[in-house]
C-alpha cells in the first residue's frame, strides 16, 4: 500500500524509511502521516529550567506521542570539524532519537529529545561548545556562505564576519532573550550570488562586491574562448544590463562599469578569464523577508561598506525603531514599509561611515505586494490626489 513503510522503502528514495527504521522514532504517527498525506503533528508545549528559546514541542493529532526538538547554534558556513560533530552525534544518541538535521539556514535540530533529560541535556550541550537558541522573538542563528573558506568568488570572510556579530555584546547579550516584535535574521554571502539568501530572508543582510567591472584577462579569454569553446556572443547576451560588447570583431570584450549589476553571469562564464573586480566591497541590505504583514519582500540596499564591522551601530539603531514602534509579529521590513525606506534609514545615516545610497537607479528590483519604494509610494499618493480632486465632487 502507497501509505506504509515498506512501499515507501521499496520506492524511489528508500534510504529515509531505512534510516528513520535505526532510531527510536514514533513509526506509527509518521505511517499515519503517510497514509493521510498530511503531517499527524500539532504545536505543543515544555518547560526548560532557566531556557525560554531555542526547543520546539510538538504532539500528535490523536496525544499519543510528543517531541521536543531542540535547535542548536551551528559554525559559521556550516562547517563542522569531526570530533565536534562526533560528540553532536554522541549526544543526540544519549538524549534524543540519534536523529540530526545540520543543514538547516536556521540552525541545527536535534530530533526529539526525551522532555525528562532535557535540563540536564542543556548543560551538556553547553560542554560541548555550542547551546540552544534560534526560536522565538530574538535573534536567529545568523547563516553564511562558504565564503573563502572554498569559494573563490567570496569578497570578504564571510565565516569571520557571522562570528563578528554573534559575539557583539549587544547581540549576545540579547540571543535568549524573547524581547522583540518578532524574530531578526542576519546573513552574510560573499558575493552576488547571495548563497546565503540575504537580498530575501535576511533583515539585515551583507553581500559582498566590488567597484566597477569585474577584471578581464584578455589572453586567459582568448585562450579559453580557442580551446574550451567560450562564446563572446553568450557573454554578451547573457549579460541581464547590457553592459558587456564585443570588441569590434576581435576576440575582446568591453564592460561598461556604470551599466555592470553585478549579475555574475560572466564570471561564471568565464571564470577565471573574468574575476570580480580587484576593489572590494560589502553592500549593506535592511528589510527582506519571506513573510510579513506586507506580503514577501526583497531587502532594499542601504549603502556599500568597506568593513562589516561598519554596520553595528546602524542595526542596533534599526532594531530600536522596530522595537517602538512595531506589533507583534511585525518584522523589521514592514517597519520600513510603514515608516518610509529612506525616511527611516536617513534618520540614523549618522551610524553609517558613507551616506546611505539608497536603491540604484539601474538596478532592477521585485515589487511585491505593497512593497514599493518610497518615490513609487509618492507617485501613488500624487495620482489618487489628482482623481480625489477631479471626481471627488
Amino acid at each position: 500500500m502507497p501509505g506504509t513503510l515498506d512501499y515507501q522503502e521499496n520506492g524511489e528514495w528508500p534510504s529515509h524509511i531505512t534510516e528513520i527504521r535505526k532510531t527510536r522514532y514514533p513509526i506509527e504517527a509518521y505511517t499515519k502521516g503517510l497514509d493521510a498525506k498530511e503531517t499527524q503533528w500539532f504545536g505543543g508545549s515544555a518547560k526548560i529550567r532557566y531556557v525560554y528559546v531555542g526547543f520546539i514541542a510538538r504532539r500528535t493529532k490523536d496525544g499519543k506521542h510528543s517531541e521536543l526538538h531542540f535547535r542548536i547554534y551551528q559554525p559559521s558556513g556550516q562547517i563542522y570539524k569531526t570530533d565536534a560533530l562526533r560528540k553532536i552525534l554522541d549526544f543526540s544518541d544519549d538524549y534524543g532519537l540519534g536523529l540530526l538535521e545540520v543543514m538547516g539556514q536556521t540552525g541545527g535540530l536535534i530530533i526529539s529529545m526525551d522532555p525528562e533529560k532535557a535540563d540536564e541535556a542543556i548543560d551538556v550541550l553547553r560542554s560541548l561548545g555550542t547551546d540552544v537558541g534560534d526560536t522565538g522573538d530574538t535573534f536567529r542563528d545568523f547563516a553564511s556562505c562558504v565564503g573563502p573558506a572554498l569559494c573563490e568568488y567570496a569578497q570578504y570572510d564571510t565565516l569571520a564576519a557571522r562570528d563578528h556579530y554573534m559575539t557583539y555584546e549587544p547581540i549576545y547579550n540579547n540571543l535568549s532573550n524573547q524581547m522583540f516584535p518578532f524574530k531578526v535574521k542576519l546573513k552574510f554571502s560573499g558575493c552576488p550570488m547571495d548563497c546565503s539568501r540575504a537580498a530575501h530572508r535576511a533583515d539585515f543582510g551583507f553581500i559582498g562586491m566590488w567597484k566597477g567591472a569585474p577584471d578581464v584577462d584578455e589572453n586567459l579569454l582568448k585562450s579559453k574562448i580557442r580551446k574550451e569553446g567560450i562564446k563572446i556572443q553568450n557573454l554578451v547576451q547573457g549579460c541581464p544590463s547590457g553592459a558587456i560588447t564585443q570588441d569590434g570583431n576581435s576576440d575582446g570584450i568591453r564592460i561598461d562599469p556604470e551599466k555592470c549589476q553585478k549579475s555574475m553571469n560572466c564570471i561564471r562564464y568565464a571564470f577565471p578569464a573574468i574575476k570580480p573586480g580587484k576593489e572590494k566591497k560589502i553592500a549593506l541590505l535592511a528589510g527582506g523577508n519571506i513573510k510579513g504583514r506586507f506580503g514577501p519582500k526583497m531587502a532594499k540596499p542601504v549603502t556599500i561598506l568597506d568593513d562589516y564591522k561598519d554596520a553595528e551601530d546602524f542595526i542596533m539603531k534599526i532594531i530600536n525603531i522596530w522595537e517602538e514602534d512595531a506589533p507583534h509579529k511585525d518584522r523589521i521590513g514592514d517597519t520600513l514599509v510603514k515608516l518610509g525606506f529612506s525616511k527611516t534609514i536617513d534618520s540614523v545615516k549618522d551610524t553609517l561611515p558613507v551616506e546611505p545610497e539608497g536603491t540604484p537607479s539601474g538596478q532592477k528590483r521585485i515589487i511585491n505586494s505593497a512593497v514599493l519604494t518610497d518615490a513609487e509610494r509618492e507617485r501613488y499618493s500624487v495620482w489618487a490626489k489628482k482623481i480625489m480632486n477631479e471626481y471627488g465632487e
